[in-house]
């Protein structure tokens, strides 16, 4: 082999190596972006889980006003599958109000919640307790919660009914 033909060689395995090299860190930063952004996106959806589980807690307090700053104006709150909607933080004060006042004791066990981007669901147990001597009875209601929060707030909201066991 003649000193060109190596010096050639040589030229083409060190360009060979260096593309390789290129092509492994291109790679490797490619990996760690997608890991940042994974992390990111898990710390918003904590973030999204630690809003829902908070309004879900501010239910206790059986006021309405501390709701309200959990959800958008353009709220809209599906009761239960088949119920018309709820819309807006007037309509919101006007339908869950009075019933949230007139109760002796709200609160809501939270099972699981998870989030995926900006869709929070949630399983749990509302209990709605009736003063002394109400004609009304007490109530039990085992859900599931769909969430879709927008800029901090809850924007849509829709429970679903377990299915009853065995």
């Amino acid at each position: 082999m003649t000193n060109t033909e190596t010096a050639e060689r040589r030229s083409i395995l060190t360009s060979l190596g260096l593309g390789v090299l290129g092509a492994f860190a291109a790679a490797t930063s490619h990996a760690t972006d997608a890991s940042e952004s994974r992390k990111d996106n898990a710390d918003h959806e904590k973030k999204l889980i630690a809003l829902v589980t908070d309004f879900c807690k501010a239910w206790s307090g059986k006021d309405v006003e501390n709701l309200i700053p959990y959800l958008a104006p353009e709220i809209e709150y599906h009761m239960f599958e088949g119920a018309p909607p709820i819309k807006g933080h007037d309509q919101i004060r006007q339908r869950l109000g009075a019933f949230m006042a007139g109760q002796k004791e709200i609160t809501w066990d939270m099972l699981r919640s998870y989030a995926v981007g900006d869709v929070v669901l949630n399983e749990r147990i509302d209990h709605f307790i009736q003063p002394e001597g109400s004609p009304k009875p007490s109530n039990h209601f085992h859900v599931a919660g769909v969430f879709l929060v927008r800029d901090g707030k809850i924007s849509y909201w829709k429970d679903y009914n377990m299915p009853k066991a065995g």
